[in-house]
């Protein structure tokens, strides 16, 4: 199987606010830590989200001791900064669930980094401090293997034509942002692995579909969506989505403006003699080191590729949606069954 030759990562690099140089927005982003109950030492981390002005929302997570990846509740509730953008606060009533308390009455503040705050209701006060951090993802920066086309390395665009006509525009810090059409590939493939880097910009008083879009459609047919889903629950047209197909097993998205990436194994359909179907395509989708989709099954085309008809070759197809999406460090690597 060709899922072997890619190892799927499944965790995160934590990096610190001074080394994330791209970031503009004092309080959106993670931030992890923990609480501890009369009874237990619990992991938590909130996601904080920049909704337009001074409005945020915060979705906390929180779970037993031992890492987010296996988070049981999650909550969230709105907020509002300060004149000066200086502090954020939250306050309401927030449901755990009965397994973790019950409700809890929330005061909390983001200042200089840092999310503090206090969990009440009648049995007990709990005290927390969050951390703000910054996910690298395992692969970001990965250099193409041995045996791997570098589609796009930040100097040139000579593997890509626009479609139907013309080129992307060139970023200054090496990356090429979407710029007045859907930019392919010339060259066509098979079975391959996929390394793309792509960063969404921060639209804040936008929502759903308008915030952040874009899309990678492997062999020009299947599309991975590109979105700014960070702090929303996993749907098949949000950021890793198989649009009308399958939405991701868990929401891997970093804020806007922060570098994301995926890792793809695939492998195209068959056909016979005659050009009958005899096999479906499969695809594995690795967004920020988490594995999304394991050797999902495509039936069918998604809709806005070069063709809903299906090819055992294809481009890498990137779509314009009219949003200033950024990619970077794009390479493919052709694949023997």
């Amino acid at each position: 199987m060709i899922r072997s030759i890619m190892m799927l990562c499944a965790f995160v690099v934590l990096g610190t606010a001074s080394s994330v140089a791209q970031d503009r927005n004092p309080f959106m982003g993670n931030y992890h830590g923990v609480f501890k109950s009369p009874y237990q030492v619990f992991s938590i981390r909130a996601e904080v989200v920049a909704e337009g002005g001074r409005n945020y929302r915060a979705i906390f997570f929180v779970g037993q001791e031992g890492g987010w990846q296996a988070l049981e509740q999650r909550v969230q509730i709105s907020g509002t900064s300060d004149e000066e953008n200086t502090e954020l606060s939250f306050s309401g009533d927030l449901d755990f669930g009965s397994s973790l308390g019950g409700t809890y009455a929330l005061q909390a503040t983001i200042k200089q980094e840092s999310f503090t705050g206090t969990f009440n209701n009648s049995e007990r006060s709990v005290d927390f401090e969050l951390e703000r951090v910054f996910i690298v993802p395992p692969t970001l920066g990965t250099e193409p293997p041995k045996g791997a086309m570098a589609l796009f390395d930040g100097h040139h665009m000579d593997h890509w034509m626009r479609w139907p006509n013309d080129k992307w525009c060139l970023t200054s810090d090496g990356a090429m942002e979407v710029c007045g059409s859907n930019l392919k590939t010339i060259e066509e493939f098979g079975d391959v692995e996929i390394h793309i880097e792509f960063r969404t910009p921060l639209m804040a008083h936008a929502r759903g579909q308008a915030r952040g879009n874009s899309g990678v459609y492997v062999n020009g047919r299947y599309e991975i969506q590109v979105l700014d889903s960070f702090g929303e629950l996993p749907r098949d047209n949000f950021c890793g989505g198989i649009y009308q197909i399958s939405a991701p097993i868990v929401n891997a998205s970093l804020p806007p403006e922060e570098w994301q990436t995926y890792d793809i194994l695939y492998r195209a359909p068959r056909f016979d003699a005659d050009g009958n179907k005899t096999e479906h395509a499969i695809i594995t989708v690795v967004h920020n080191g988490i594995t999304i989709h394991d050797e999902l099954v495509m039936e069918h085309a998604t809709p806005g590729g070069i063709s809903d008809q299906e090819s055992a070759l294809g481009p890498l197809l990137l779509q314009d949606h009219g949003d200033r999406v950024a990619f970077r460090n794009i390479w493919i690597r052709p694949l023997s069954d």
